[in-house]
């Protein structure tokens, strides 16, 4: 479960920040949907060019609670695991990898279903907080980003609450990933 959520906003988040060859100056909007979003990005083009080569990423789980589920054994097993989901690893980014990015399909990553309550991004920074509804009825996840972006460099803070039906399967991580170009691709 947490990686259906997790994976594709953070997958979302980079693919917007490695944008080549766009360098407007941003956009801004509030109480948004998600196609309006996409059609702010693509005026804007707000990202600026990633540079190609080696880089290394990392995923690192910062904090995760599971506030509806009873104090236990099977509580810390599954706070230790999704803690242990955090990784570094080294991609070589070459060609087409880092294309522009069809910004609706950016956006539907997220989720079709999904409120902006803001979005800014630009000039190396980005900032947000929206809600989406959850797989299930009656479920929904509250999502804030944030973070800086640069040729050779990126940070980004996801803060996820996910809300389902049922409240004792409710999960809070904050996630951290990370990127810096290390040089050329390794052969």
């Amino acid at each position: 479960m947490i990686r259906r959520l997790a994976l594709p906003g953070a997958a979302a988040v980079l693919v917007l920040l490695t944008g080549a060859g766009q360098a407007g100056d941003g956009f801004s909007v509030t109480d948004a949907t998600s196609e309006q979003v996409a059609a702010a990005y693509a005026k804007a083009k707000p990202g600026g060019p990633m540079h190609m080569g080696q880089w290394e990423r990392t995923i690192a789980i910062a904090a995760f609670e599971l506030p509806g589920m009873a104090p236990g054994a099977d509580r810390d097993a599954r706070i230790a695991a999704a803690k242990a989901m955090g990784k570094t690893e080294s991609l070589c980014h070459s060609g087409t990898d880092l294309a522009a990015p069809e910004p609706a399909a950016v956006f539907e990553m997220l989720g079709s279903d999904c409120h902006y309550q803001r979005l800014t991004m630009g000039g190396g920074r980005f900032d947000g907080q929206l809600s989406c509804k959850g797989e299930t009825p009656g479920s929904k996840v509250d999502l804030a980003v944030s973070g800086t972006y640069a040729a050779e460099r990126f940070a980004i803070r996801l803060d996820i609450d996910q809300q389902p039906a049922d409240p004792a399967q409710r999960m809070k991580m904050t996630m951290n990933l990370g990127g810096r170009r290390t040089g050329e691709c390794a052969e």
